[in-house]
């Protein structure tokens, strides 16, 4: 059983290493290169000088092209969080100008859609609360999917993420693997029609081909850049749409698991949340107690934690 999970897991990450960064580093430079080479028969000349050469020196030219291709995709799938963080808009910080633009802009849009009862869902998808806007459409749908446990039930999903997925069903999980890996997936083809649109003018400008066919390609890759990045709000949207049902569904199961007294309200819930958040983050020992392995509720009167922090109620928690 774990042999099959393991070749399992192995093959879907093969799976998503070759589509989303083998095959696009693969084929951006015959792609940046081809609509020049089809001018004044550049692609035939070529061609023959390649085929005349021995069999070894073809057979080394293909290994080391896929060898450097290989390399070059391995760099862009240990990158596949900070292309993500890249369209979030969070390089943006570096210039303050533009960034406040942009958070000024999506504040508007927010407030906007708030006041229209009609576009709750809109709002609800694509927006976290105004103070915590980002610069970019795809950074605030995937915030306000970050921040939903948080709104609803007082629960920081970073910290309990790696947690949570503990006790997820594995096609749970692998639905919304799928779905990053769809996201990132857009996001690089997004980088790579950029790459197009940058790559084509630089090689017409060195083999002096026409400037039409440099500006047709910048065009190009402009305008399938813009495209991937609105797919890809949309995948963002599915996959912030996994995490919160995920939470949604699994959240108790968590709770049982760490042998946490089960809530008996929302209000309670949030306690809760707001306890285990101190007590993973901080060191804070929460107010509850466990009894011949269940759990049960403490006397709450103040003690110490392990780390000499005052414990508190769940009153105080997080307050």
């Amino acid at each position: 059983m774990i042999d099959s999970f393991l070749d399992r897991a192995t093959s879907v990450l093969e799976r998503r290493f070759l589509t989303n960064a083998f095959l696009p580093v693969l084929v951006l430079l015959p792609a940046a290169a081809l609509p020049c080479l089809m001018q004044d028969r550049r692609l035939d000349r070529l061609i023959a000088t390649f085929n005349p050469l021995p069999l070894a020196t073809k057979a080394l030219v293909a290994a080391g092209y896929f060898t450097f291709c290989w390399f070059l995709a391995v760099i862009v799938a240990s990158q596949w969080r900070n292309v993500i963080r890249l369209f979030e808009g969070y390089p943006l910080a570096r210039w303050p100008a533009l960034d406040e633009a942009g958070k000024r802009w999506h504040r508007a849009r927010s407030a906007a859609l708030d006041a229209d009862d009609g576009e709750w869902f809109t709002l609800y998808i694509e927006y976290p609360a105004s103070h915590e806007v980002l610069p970019t459409r795809l950074g605030n749908v995937i915030r306000a999917a970050e921040r939903y446990p948080l709104y609803r039930y007082e629960a920081d999903l970073i910290l309990v993420w790696p947690r949570l997925l503990q006790v997820l069903p594995r096609e749970s999980v692998q639905d919304a693997e799928d779905s990053r890996a769809t996201l990132e997936f857009l996001l690089v083809l997004s980088l790579w029609f950029v790459g197009f649109g940058i790559l084509s003018p630089v090689v017409a400008a060195v083999v002096g081909s026409s400037a039409v066919v440099a500006l047709v390609c910048f065009v190009i890759g402009a305008g399938g850049a813009y495209a991937a990045y609105l797919s890809g709000i949309s995948a963002a949207s599915e996959y912030g749409e996994h995490l919160r049902a995920l939470f949604d569904t699994h959240r108790l199961t968590l709770l049982e698991q760490l042998r946490i007294p089960p809530p008996q309200t929302p209000d309670d819930e949030q306690d809760r949340w707001r306890e285990l958040g101190d007590f993973v983050g901080r060191g804070m020992l929460p107010t509850w107690t466990y009894a011949d392995g269940v759990a049960e509720p403490a006397d709450p009167a103040p003690g110490l934690g392990s780390r000499g922090a005052p414990r508190r109620t769940p009153g105080d928690a997080g307050r």
